[in-house]
């Protein structure tokens, strides 16, 4: 169980991969424009959750940049 989706958002990259760890059964990387990366082991039950988990990571990363 190797699966891995890749998706973009707002200039980001992320990446969804099937991983079983505790509770959850995908992990997510995400990535900024300048290539500095961060994971998250326990991304969601399935491959949608783990996108909007990471789109929600996404949006908290750009409104500490955007000083909201």
């Amino acid at each position: 169980m190797n699966e891995q989706i890749t998706d973009s958002y707002k200039g980001w990259s992320i990446t969804v991969t099937a991983e079983d760890t505790m509770c959850a059964h995908f992990s997510f990387s995400i990535a900024d424009p300048s290539g500095k990366a961060q994971h998250v082991s326990m991304g969601g039950h399935n491959v949608q959750r783990a996108l909007e988990r990471a789109k929600e990571m996404i949006d908290l990363e750009l409104s500490f940049t955007n000083g909201e």
